[in-house]
């Protein structure tokens, strides 16, 4: 049996195609803690997990102790979005702190490219999506979708999709906080709280913007510069040996 480490993000195809990830932590003893199809936080062994299939590692924990408490400290819980709360965002969360889903990212950037190349966005749209730079874009998350599919390991393909994850990324930054900032202000309007639900939308909406707009175009471009370093540092160990 492959031999994994605690802090490990593991990562399982679960269709027939290969193309469905699912995703989970190691924690040791053949356990891993995964928000499971059944929408709950839980630990499970490793053959549940995988269900038979074949196990990757995707990458490995900077800090593993803390990776692993704050799993456990979620085990229980029901919050599951396909947008904003999957399985891959709940590990990412454990390992980075960031709520973050490439499978939604990469799904984003394709719908949207699709949507403009077809002309609904307008012709502007179209012609921007068929340009040079959108072209790069496109194919970039299409290699690093490859990459993941056939098991490149994960600083390798934050490199290919660096350029596909500067319009992936914001985009489901986008999506993720206009979907959060409509539920706080309907369960406001529910609540009777008019001017809460207000204020909850102007708050949400400049919060959404700033995030897609620049936070995220810099985490993008911040997370790429690392994982070059890391794969240079490690080709260079490599020689080294």
């Amino acid at each position: 049996m492959q031999q994994f480490k605690s802090g490990d993000h593991l990562v399982t195809n679960i269709d027939i195609t290969g193309l469905t990830e699912h995703h989970g932590l190691y924690v040791g003893d053949d356990m891993v803690i995964h928000l499971s199809k059944t929408k709950i936080v839980e630990t499970v062994h490793l053959r549940t997990f995988s269900d038979g299939n074949k196990i990757q590692v995707k990458k490995r924990a900077i800090f593993p102790k803390h990776a692993v408490e704050f799993a456990r400290s979620k085990i229980g819980s029901t919050a599951y979005s396909l947008v904003t709360n999957n399985c891959e965002h709940f590990i990412n969360e454990c390992l980075e702190e960031q709520e973050t889903s490439n499978q939604v990212s990469n799904i984003s950037h394709v719908t949207l490219q699709g949507t403009a190349r077809a002309g609904i966005l307008g012709s502007h749209a179209s012609k921007v999506a068929t340009g040079t730079l959108a072209n790069v874009a496109l194919v970039s998350t299409a290699a690093k979708m490859t990459g993941e599919y056939i098991g490149l390991p994960d600083n390798v393909n934050t490199i290919i999709g660096t350029p596909g994850d500067l319009i992936g990324k914001p985009m489901e930054s986008l999506v993720s906080g206009t979907t959060k900032t409509l539920g706080e202000t309907y369960d406001c309007l529910s609540n009777g709280e008019i001017i809460d639900a207000g204020s909850t939308l102007v708050k949400g909406t400049v919060k959404t913007v700033a995030k897609a707009a620049i936070l995220t175009p810099i985490e993008v471009g911040v997370t790429g510069i690392k994982a070059g370093v890391d794969v240079v540092a490690d080709v260079c160990h490599w020689l080294r040996h």
